[in-house]
């Protein structure tokens, strides 16, 4: 069995990166290793590369695209190679089999690109792109030099007398390409070898016009516009809620009770695979049977914000050797939490690419906020009826607010790709904080029950 050696470029891609390797390594061809050539990525990309069987990991200090994928070869030791963007994901298991199939008795073929799909939540433009450059036709090119290296294989015999060029920006793949056209060989694309890839080929385009040829293309190819790979589909993302508990809390209390209401919320939630109540008692976690951070260890006092506390959490968690793709932090203190309502954030956020998602209550009202004078000033003077009037949203975060472990990792619950699910019942709104709340809450839950 010919041996493969797979590089793969990054810098800064802890988001993709598990994706990417998770579908590399559950290939059926498996004569392979594995090159990371990475450019001082300052966030998790090393950390998330070492819980993978890589070969070598290569680092670099300047990026020039030719030289990057040269230096992952000279570190290697496959008869073929294949370039392999660490934020594509491989379709399937099929995708390294069906690349080097291409290369059965054919002594003339310099190279094979694959083809990319886009993702449910890949900008317009790149929607188009993708769906024009990469067909369904498997094509064999002798006069046309495209190749994309983003999902390319080539034989090191062509890569040993045509290596990239070490001096181009971009586009390094095309400059090769030329290059072992006007010597004679030939390039395949092939269909079959394809991969997820949330970026377009181009930039700067008019976005009034992208809109509308996507839009076509959606009629008449809908299916692909909602493209996720499986591991970044809801039912296969790790997700582990979060329920910080600042306060002494009691097991006969209300606060307790509206804790444990909320758990069982979160346990019928399939999307969510582990809860983890931060408290300053082991006893009530396993009251609640879920799993417990211990506040003293994350929490040295009581006026760390939430995004720092999270953040610690998140750590204490991989510590356990969990590692979450998202934190769905949620407030016990809120009197109306929904099973529905946590699954629609976590769909939000897998299907539109959201890094933060939260709830946010319609709110047409008028605002006042004082000013550095402390005079009063308004943030909509209009006095428009609501059927005129643009909605606001009150940012109910404590309802459940799911942000990716890239983000918290920035101390941030908020940020990025933001993502808000509407609701319109002032009923969500209610939370047990200020004086007369826990009277009002203990007649509604007397009423329900």
């Amino acid at each position: 069995m010919r041996k493969i050696s797979i590089i793969i470029r990054t810098k800064n891609e802890e988001k993709w990166l598990p994706h990417c390797l998770g579908m590399v390594f559950k290939q059926d061809y498996n004569n392979f290793e594995v090159i990371l050539v990475d450019n001082q990525s300052k966030d998790n990309t090393l950390e998330i590369a070492k819980r993978f069987p890589i070969e070598a990991i290569v680092e670099i200090e300047k990026f020039i695209p030719g030289k990057a994928l040269n230096d992952g070869i000279r570190a290697s030791s496959g008869d073929f190679i294949v370039c392999l963007s660490a934020h594509c994901v491989p379709k399937n298991d099929k995708w390294l089999s069906s690349l080097i199939k291409n290369f059965d008795n054919d002594k003339s073929l310099a190279g094979v690109y694959g083809k990319q799909s886009s993702v449910s939540f890949t900008e317009a433009s790149d929607k188009r792109d993708l769906m024009i450059t990469f067909g369904l036709d498997r094509r064999k090119q002798i006069k046309d030099y495209f190749f994309h290296n983003a999902n390319s294989m080539i034989p090191r015999a062509v890569w040993n007398r045509y290596p990239f060029d070490e001096k181009v920006t971009n586009i390094e793949d095309r400059v090769w390409g030329k290059e072992v056209i006007n010597a004679g060989y030939h390039i395949i694309y092939d269909p079959e070898a394809e991969v997820y890839h949330h970026h377009g080929l181009h930039q700067n385009n008019d976005s009034k016009r992208t809109r509308g040829v996507v839009s076509i293309l959606e009629q008449v190819d809908g299916s692909t516009m909602k493209n996720l790979p499986d591991s970044l589909k809801p039912e296969n993302t790790n997700i582990a809620a979060v329920l910080p508990i600042l306060d002494t809390i009691d097991e006969n209390s209300l606060r307790f009770n509206l804790l444990r209401r909320v758990v069982l919320k979160l346990k019928e939630t399939e999307y969510v695979n582990r809860i983890y109540v931060l408290c300053e008692s082991e006893l009530i976690a396993k009251s609640l049977d879920v799993e417990y951070l211990d506040r003293n260890y994350i929490q040295h006092n009581k006026k760390l914000d939430i995004d720092q506390l999270v953040n610690r959490a998140l750590k204490e968690i991989e510590d356990r050797n969990d590692y979450p793709n998202s934190i769905l932090y949620v407030n016990y203190e809120y009197l109306y939490h929904s099973q529905e309502l946590f699954s629609e954030i976590i769909i939000d956020a897998a299907y539109k690419g959201c890094d933060s998602v939260f709830p946010g209550l319609i709110d047409y009202s008028s605002y006042w906020f004082r000013d550095d004078n402390s005079n009063y000033i308004q943030t909509d003077i209009s006095m428009k009826p609501r059927s005129m009037s643009e909605p606001k949203y009150r940012a109910l975060y404590g309802l459940g607010c799911l942000t990716s472990s890239a983000l918290i990792r920035s101390n941030n619950l908020i940020g990025g790709r933001v993502g808000i699910v509407p609701v319109n019942n002032i009923k969500y709104g209610l939370r047990l904080k200020g004086e007369g709340a826990e009277e009002i809450i203990n007649v509604i839950i007397n009423y329900d029950s």
